[in-house]
């Protein structure tokens, strides 16, 4: 089961849904991701898709994935080489 905090569904309807970004498309990237990551500082997983742009960060509870926050940037590879530089996202 996929669920989404209140700031996920927040960040979504108010600023990802213009860009082509809903609930569903979240869930799409969630099922099947261009790479995976984890967050070192956070503790939390990333779910990557190249072609919207998007980072979807989550973290695992039982049988859940709790969506935390989705976030877009045109810059998406670069923002993941410099965390991955640091060896913040590995």
């Amino acid at each position: 089961m996929i669920t989404f905090t209140d700031h996920a569904k927040d960040k979504i309807l108010k600023e990802l849904q213009k860009l082509g970004i809903t609930k569903q498309v979240v869930m799409k990237i969630l099922r099947n991701p261009d790479k995976l990551l984890y967050d070192t500082s956070a503790g939390r997983f990333i779910a990557l898709s190249w072609s919207h742009n998007v980072a979807v960060i989550y973290e695992k509870a039982a049988d859940n994935l709790v969506v935390v926050t989705v976030i877009y940037s045109s810059e998406l590879k670069h923002v993941v080489q410099r965390r991955t530089g640091i060896g913040r996202w590995i």
